[in-house]
C-alpha cells in the first residue's frame, strides 16, 4: 500500500496543479460574470439613488428654508406687535400718573380711578386689537380691560395663572411680556410695569391670531416666485387642501400629511415627495420629483460601465490561458526535481520513525519499570513507617495491658488467700478462673488489633466508617488519657466505603497522634481533639481538629514535605505527614489537606 502511494505521489505533484489552477480559472470566470450582470444592475440602482439623495437633499433644504422664512415673518410680526404695545403702554403709564399726581391732593382715589380708567379707555393705537388695565401686587384690579374679556381672564389653556405670572414679572424685572395660549388658535400678548405709585402695575394686552392671513399672502406671493425644474414641484396645503403647486402635471394623492417632516413616494407615478410641517400657520409645505426624467442619463452611465467591464473581461480570459500553460510548464520541470526531493525525504523520514518506534519502545518499557519500582517503593516506606510506629505501638500495647495485669494479680492474691483461710470452695474458684480467663481475652484481642495494624493491606476492603474509626481511636486512647486528653467522635452520617482499611488507619493514628503531641508539647489546659466525619455527594468528609494552639502560617504550606519536623530528631522523622498525605491522595485516591481553625489546627480528609 505504501509503496503504491509513493508511485502516485509524483503524478499528483504534475496533475494537481493544472486541475488546481483551470478549476480556479473557470471560477474565476464564472465570478466575474455573475459579477458583471450584478455591477451592471448596482450600477443603475446607484445612478438612481444617487439622483434621489441629491433630489432629497435640494428639498429638503428648500423646506428648510421656507420654514425659516416664514418664522422669521411670524417673529418680525410678533416684535412689531410688542413695540406697539410698549409704546402704547409708555403713554397710558405717562398719562396715569400725571393724573394721578395732579388730583390727588383735590380729590378721592376713587374719583382718581375713574379718571384714569376714561382717560386710557379712549387711547387706541394702530390696527391691533388691544386693552390697558390696572392692578395690585395683591391681584386685585384697579382699572378692568374693557374691550377683552379675555384680556382679563385668570388662567389659560394650560391652567397657568396669568396674574400669578403678570405679578412675578413686575416684581422681579419691574416689566415684561407674558405670552399664553387661551385656546388652539387664539395668542394673547400682555405687557406689564411698574407703576410706581400704590403698588399698582399697568398692563396692555393684545388678541393675536395665529392664521394670519397678511403673513400668508405674503408668503404665497414669495413661493411663487421661486424657480422650479420641470421634473420638480413645490406645493403648499391648508388643512389637507392644495393652496399652491408649481405644476398641475401631478396631484399627490390625497392622504394625512404627517406632522412630523417625512418623504412619501407614490408607486404609481415614480414621484417622491418631502412633507414639512409649519404649525403656526397650519400649512404642509410639500416638495416632490420624479425619478423618469433621469432615466436616459443612467442607461448612458451604465453602457459605459459596461463597456469597460468587457475589457476586462477579455483581460481576464487572457491572463488565465497564459497562467495554466505557465503552471503547466513550470509543473513539468519541477517534477523530476521534486520527485528526486520525495524520494530522498521518505527515505529519512522512514530511518528516522524506525529509530523512534525502537525508542518509544524502550521508553514504555522503563517507564513502565520505574512505575513498578516506585510502587513497590511506596509500599515498603508504608510499612517502615509503620515498623517506625512500634515503638509507639508497644507503649500502647503496655498501657492497654496494665490495668488487666494489676487485676490479674489481684485476682491471685485473693485465691491465696481463700486457701489460707480454707475459704476456696468451688463456686468461688469458678468465679475467679472465669474473671482471669475475661481478662485474658482482652489482652489477647488487644494483640490481635495491634498485629492486624502491622499486616499489610492486599486488597481494598468494604468496611463501615465508623467502626474504622472506632478501631484507630481504640488503639491510641490509653495515651491520650494518659496525657488527659478528651477525645469527641462526631458522627452526621454514616456510610460504607471500600479502602485499604489498615492503611487508612495509619493516616488516623498519625494525625491523632501529631495532635496529641503538639497539645504535651504546648502545655495545653482543658486539652481535647474532636474527630468529626459525615457522608454527602458520594464524598466522605473526615476532620480532625485540636486546640493545640494551630500551626505557623510560615510553615504551613511545608508540613506534608519528606523529612519535615517541627519536632526534635529524636521524637520525629518527618516522615508521618508525608506517608499520610501519599497514602490518602495516591493510594486511596482522595484528598489530605491542613487549615488553622479557632485556636487550633484542623487536618481534612476527602474520599470519593
Amino acid at each position: 500500500m505504501k509503496t503504491k502511494t509513493k508511485k502516485v505521489i509524483p503524478y499528483l505533484i504534475v496533475i494537481v496543479p493544472l486541475v488546481l489552477v483551470l478549476t480556479v480559472s473557470f471560477v474565476m470566470i464564472s465570478f466575474y460574470l455573475k459579477k458583471v450582470t450584478t455591477y451592471s444592475n448596482f450600477a443603475k440602482e446607484r445612478s438612481i439613488k444617487e439622483y434621489i439623495d441629491t433630489q432629497k437633499a435640494q428639498g429638503e433644504m428648500w423646506l428648510k428654508h421656507l420654514k425659516m422664512i416664514s418664522e422669521y415673518k411670524n417673529k418680525a410680526l410678533a416684535l412689531e406687535i410688542k413695540d406697539e404695545l410698549k409704546a402704547k403702554l409708555e403713554r397710558a403709564k405717562k398719562i396715569t400718573k400725571l393724573i394721578y399726581d395732579h388730583r390727588l391732593k383735590k380729590y378721592k382715589k376713587q374719583d382718581i380711578k375713574i379718571k384714569i380708567n376714561y382717560m386710557i379707555n379712549d387711547l387706541s393705537y394702530s390696527d391691533i386689537y388691544s386693552d390697558i388695565f390696572i392692578n395690585d401686587f395683591n391681584s386685585n384690579t384697579i382699572i378692568k380691560a374693557k374691550k377683552s374679556q379675555k384680556i382679563s381672564l385668570l388662567e389659560d389653556i394650560s391652567n397657568r395663572s396669568l396674574k400669578l405670572e403678570e405679578l412675578q414679572k413686575v416684581r422681579k424685572y419691574k416689566s415684561g411680556f407674558v405670552e399664553v395660549m387661551l385656546d388652539d388658535s387664539t395668542k394673547q400678548i400682555v405687557y406689564v410695569e411698574d407703576l410706581g405709585i400704590e403698588n399698582w402695575y399697568i398692563g396692555i394686552g393684545a388678541i393675536v391670531t395665529k392664521n394670519s392671513e397678511c403673513i400668508k399672502s405674503k408668503l404665497l406671493e414669495m413661493i411663487s416666485a421661486i424657480p422650479v425644474k420641470k421634473s420638480d414641484f413645490l406645493s403648499v396645503y391648508e388643512s389637507g387642501n392644495e393652496i399652491f403647486s408649481s405644476q398641475v402635471e401631478y396631484k399627490i394623492p390625497k392622504l394625512n400629511f404627517s406632522k412630523k417632516a417625512k418623504w412619501y413616494k407614490d408607486e404609481n407615478s415614480g414621484y417622491y415627495y418631502l412633507s414639512e410641517y409649519y404649525e403656526d400657520l397650519d400649512w404642509h409645505f410639500v416638495y416632490g420629483f420624479s425619478i423618469n426624467k433621469m432615466s436616459f442619463k443612467a442607461f448612458q452611465e451604465l453602457k459605459g460601465v459596461e463597456q469597460a467591464i468587457d475589457k476586462e473581461f477579455e483581460f481576464i480570459v487572457a491572463s488565465s490561458a497564459l497562467i495554466v500553460l505557465f503552471v503547466t510548464m513550470l509543473s513539468l520541470l519541477l517534477s523530476r526535481k521534486l520527485n528526486k526531493i520525495f524520494k530522498e525525504y521518505q527515505d529519512e523520514v522512514d530511518l528516522t520513525t524506525l529509530k523512534l518506534v525502537n525508542i518509544n519502545e524502550a521508553l514504555e518499557q522503563r517507564i513502565e519499570s520505574g512505575i513498578t519500582l516506585q510502587r513497590e517503593k511506596d509500599k515498603i516506606l508504608i510499612q517502615q513507617s509503620k515498623m517506625a510506629e512500634m515503638g509507639d505501638m508497644l507503649s500502647m500495647i503496655a498501657h492497654q495491658w496494665r490495668q488487666p495485669l494489676n487485676q490479674m494479680s489481684y485476682l491471685l492474691m485473693n485465691l491465696d488467700g481463700a486457701y489460707e483461710d480454707n475459704k476456696l470452695t468451688k463456686k468461688y474458684l469458678d468465679s475467679k478462673l472465669k474473671e482471669g480467663n475475661e481478662l485474658l481475652e482482652f489482652m489477647s484481642s488487644t494483640i490481635d488489633d495491634f498485629r492486624n495494624y502491622f499486616r499489610p493491606n492486599r486488597d481494598k476492603e468494604l468496611v463501615q466508617i465508623s467502626k474504622v474509626i472506632e478501631s484507630a481511636v481504640s488503639l491510641i486512647i490509653k495515651p491520650l488519657e494518659l496525657e488527659n486528653i478528651a477525645l469527641k467522635i462526631d458522627s452526621i452520617s454514616d456510610t460504607e466505603i471500600l479502602l485499604y482499611k489498615n492503611e487508612f488507619i495509619q493516616v488516623l493514628l498519625n494525625l491523632i497522634k501529631n495532635a496529641k503531641d503538639i497539645l504535651v508539647q504546648n502545655s495545653i489546659e482543658n486539652k481535647h481533639i474532636r474527630i468529626k466525619y459525615s457522608f454527602e455527594n458520594s464524598v466522605l468528609l473526615v476532620t480532625i481538629c485540636d486546640n493545640g494552639g494551630g500551626i505557623d502560617e510560615k510553615i504551613i504550606d511545608k508540613i506534608f514535605e519528606p523529612y519535615f519536623s517541627t519536632k526534635d530528631k529524636t521524637s520525629g522523622t518527618g516522615l508521618g505527614l508525608y506517608m499520610s498525605k501519599m497514602i490518602i491522595e495516591e493510594h486511596l485516591d482522595g484528598e489530605l489537606n491542613v487549615y488553622n481553625l479557632d485556636d487550633g489546627a484542623c487536618f481534612e480528609i476527602k474520599l470519593r
